[in-house]
């Protein structure tokens, strides 16, 4: 028995040592690999960090994989629509890895970046109208809005009788409007415009400004597509008078809007990334927001039926796709 119980002790003892020595190798292997492979978690620099306010959106996705495509060195991501990342929590991730750069993605992001960039440059894209936002000295981006003058010779390209287009707008786009109202002018159109202070004057302006529109303009203000329920109720009450509506996203579409001119996303990744090397090598962008490079264009052929309209032939071949 007590030959046993020596055994027994002899097998912890060495047991314990085996522990030890694992334990002991461990540490050599991550002090090795710390080295090795420094982690920008651990107070390097990142270069540049990512955040996207929302990775399981596909567009904030395909924005994300693009940039990273194009600049694929030095990257760390950050994606607020994981619940574990608090407002602190980024603070405290920007100071402790010091990037040189942040591509936001998203409005979301882009508020939460703003905040704790201090002098870091910030270059945004996909945020729906860029000039509610709070831009630091060293703000860049892509719009996420065409340029007005460029639409609007579209829709007079593809609908060459129609000259008077209405669009609700706010305090957000007030710029806008004035502005696509002048350029409207220059190429023969009358842009007729009513200002909305709240999100439930939706309805009643749209009553008084669609009697002397030939064509509706729904913009991305936050306003006037803020509330969800008014973007349907503009297409229903359009859909009524046989007033067809040109929008801005592809999934107004399937409920109606005529006509959809957005931005690619892929291309405005792409964009913001060519704004990013600049700023890394020194260089400034001749602008702080560019305008979108590339654009895709929907036509609902069923409503041009439905509301009898007549329409260019020949710019079909501008179109990306037809709605049959």
């Amino acid at each position: 028995m007590t030959i046993f119980l020596h055994q027994a002790e002899d097998r912890v003892s060495i047991s314990g040592r085996k522990i030890k020595m694992q334990r002991y190798l461990l540490s050599v292997i991550l002090v090795f690999l710390f080295f090795l492979f420094p982690s920008p978690l651990w107070g390097e620099t990142s270069g540049i960090l990512i955040i996207s306010s929302n990775a399981s959106v596909q567009k904030y996705k395909t924005a994300q994989k693009e940039f990273r495509k194009t600049i694929p060195d030095s990257i760390l991501e950050i994606d607020l629509g994981n619940r574990k990342w608090s407002i602190s929590g980024i603070r405290e991730l920007i100071q402790d890895t010091q990037p040189e750069l942040i591509y936001c993605i998203g409005t979301k992001a882009y508020l939460a970046a703003s905040e704790y960039a201090g002098e870091k440059h910030i270059v945004f894209s996909s945020v729906i109208n860029w000039l509610r936002l709070p831009l630091t000295p060293k703000t860049y981006g892509v719009s996420n809005e065409l340029h007005s003058e460029m639409e609007i010779m579209l829709f007079r390209y593809i609908f060459p009788k129609m000259r008077k287009i209405g669009v609700l707008y706010s305090k957000y786009t007030e710029a806008w409007f004035e502005k696509t109202r002048a350029e409207g002018r220059n190429i023969g159109v009358d842009i007729i415009g009513r200002k909305v202070s709240d999100k439930k004057d939706v309805d009643s302006a749209l009553k008084k400004i669609l009697p002397g529109t030939e064509a509706f303009w729904m913009i991305s203000d936050p306003i006037i597509v803020g509330n969800k329920k008014n973007p349907f109720t503009i297409l229903k009450k359009c859909d009524a008078r046989k007033i067809p509506v040109f929008s801005y996203h592809d999934v107004f579409a399937k409920y109606g809007a005529t006509l959809i001119v957005s931005v690619d996303t892929p291309t405005i990744a792409r964009q913001a990334a060519g704004i990013a090397m600049e700023l890394l090598s020194g260089d400034s962008p001749g602008e702080r927001v560019q305008f979108p490079a590339g654009s895709r264009i929907t036509l609902n052929m069923k409503k041009l039926s439905d509301y009898q309209l007549s329409y260019n032939e020949d710019a079909l071949d501008s179109v990306n796709h037809i709605i049959e």
